[in-house]
């Protein structure tokens, strides 16, 4: 019995606790909130993203078909074929016609190649804040690849199935994500503050607790009184 009327004590005193300082919890929460919103809004560059999928074969004019171990072999050298393409050789030979005041080095970072699972293809991908310098330079970099993968392996069959586009959305910041997340956090800062304050408050807030901690009766109060 007496367990359970502390614990009915601790979560009343806890209720009070946010309860007396409830505007300090809305404040600081939404002001996480706003901060968040206007970095996402206007402060943070949106980034766009390009993509296009390359398959990766054997050469069509081969009259020999398709067995398992070409398909193997085909499946391994996506991983060759995902090195080659970030290379700074490749990357410069496909700024040559380009205007953009970009490094190799530049392009790579922005660079994804990903084989995708159990199949013959790539999928590359290029990250910009200009959609137009990602479209440019993921179909600049392709058609170098396709060129340099022929060299690699004179019989194989590289080409593109799926054509680069113009990217219209941004893929990130993610606005919706990051106000979510700082509305939390502001909420999880506030009340951890709150409750720092009552544990580093040592006064006793009322005749019951002075009571309680102290064992002995009280005998009389002060009451508060307004000053005029």
């Amino acid at each position: 019995m007496n367990e359970m009327e502390e614990q009915v004590i601790s979560l009343s005193e806890i209720f009070e606790a946010l309860k007396k300082r409830w505007i300090m919890i809305v404040a600081i929460t939404v002001v996480a909130t706003l901060i968040s919103g206007v970095l996402s809004f206007f402060v943070i560059d949106p980034v766009y993203e390009a993509s296009t999928k390359v398959f990766i074969g054997k050469e069509e004019s081969d009259d020999v078909a398709y067995n398992s171990s070409d398909i193997n072999m085909y499946q391994q050298l996506l991983q060759t074929y995902a090195q080659a393409i970030k290379t700074k050789d490749l990357a410069s030979r496909a700024l040559d016609d380009l205007s953009y005041d970009l490094e190799p080095s530049t392009v790579i970072s922005n660079l994804t190649v990903n084989p995708i699972t159990s199949t013959q293809i790539l999928e590359i991908k290029y990250k910009s804040k200009d959609p137009k310098e990602a479209k440019e330079v993921l179909k600049n970099v392709t058609d170098e690849f396709i060129v340099t993968a022929k060299d690699l392996v004179p019989n194989g069959n590289v080409r593109v199935i799926e054509e680069v586009e113009l990217p219209e959305s941004p893929v990130s910041p993610n606005k919706t994500m990051n106000i979510a997340i700082a509305f939390l956090l502001g909420l999880m800062v506030s009340v951890g503050l709150v409750f720092l304050i009552e544990y580093l408050d040592n006064t006793y807030k009322s005749k019951e607790q002075l009571e309680k901690e102290l064992d002995i009766p009280v005998l009389g109060t002060i009451p508060d009184v307004d000053m005029l």
